[in-house]
């Protein structure tokens, strides 16, 4: 174990990659139905390809610490799916999942993963 995956463990995280690595499209798939169901959410094979590109990118891209920041995993998306109008596509996908908001909270809801630990910035409060 290295200095970076002892400090997650420390701060109970765990990354992302560690959650996604043995998951196959068949398991993923599942999850996504079983939990759009109970959502009462109607799915379709776009937001399939969607949570699948992301779950992927995941597995090739997210050892460490670093893919715990929201925005760019999102600018993974918006780049993949620029050429069917990138985070406007998205948002018009995921954000009518009952209970979330955006893109990235909807498909982490569908997919049974883990809430990202960056996903909101608690900062602009006060200071004394």
């Amino acid at each position: 174990m290295n200095n970076t995956e002892r400090a997650i463990q420390a701060e109970g995280e765990t990354p992302i990659y560690e959650t996604v690595k043995y998951l196959t499209k068949d398991e993923i798939e599942k999850t996504v139905r079983k939990n759009a169901q109970a959502m009462q959410f109607d799915l379709n094979d776009e937001h399939m390809s969607v949570i699948n590109s992301l779950i992927e990118h995941y597995k090739n891209d997210c050892k460490t610490r670093d893919c715990l920041a929201a925005h760019e995993h999102m600018r993974f998306l918006e780049e993949a799916y620029e050429f069917k109008g990138g985070s406007r596509y998205l948002y018009m996908l995921f954000d009518a999942v009952p209970g979330t908001r955006g893109v990235l909270q909807p498909i982490h809801e569908l997919a049974g993963l883990p809430p990202l630990q960056l996903e909101s910035d608690e900062g602009f409060g006060t200071t004394f």
